[in-house]
C-alpha cells in the first residue's frame, strides 16, 4: 500500500485556487480502486496540502514541482478559424 497525489489549479473569479488530492493505493489486492483519504482546496498551495492531510514540507514541494512539470508538458493547439463549423438555417 502506498499514497499517490493529484494536484492542479483553476482560476476562479480571477484568483488561482489549488486543488490537492491524497489517495491510498492498495497494491496486490486485485482491481481495487484508489481510496481518497484527503482533499484540499485553497488559494495558497501549502494550505491546500494541509487541508488534504499532507504535512511534510518536502512532499508538498514534490507535489508542487510535479504539477508545474505537467503544466510545462501541456500541448498548445492553435485553432484555425477556417475550421470552425458552418451553421446553415433551412428556411
Amino acid at each position: 500500500m502506498n499514497y499517490i497525489y493529484e494536484s492542479y489549479f483553476k482560476t476562479i473569479k480571477g484568483e488561482k485556487h489549488f486543488f490537492v488530492k491524497k489517495y491510498l493505493r492498495l497494491d496486490g489486492i486485485g482491481e481495487v480502486s484508489d481510496i481518497m483519504e484527503g482533499y484540499g482546496m485553497h488559494t495558497d498551495f501549502k494550505k491546500a496540502c494541509l487541508i488534504a492531510g499532507i504535512k511534510e514540507v518536502h512532499l508538498q514541494q514534490k507535489i508542487f514541482d510535479s504539477m508545474e512539470a505537467n503544466l510545462a508538458e501541456a500541448k498548445i493547439i492553435n485553432l484555425n478559424s477556417s475550421l470552425a463549423p458552418v451553421m446553415t438555417i433551412a428556411g
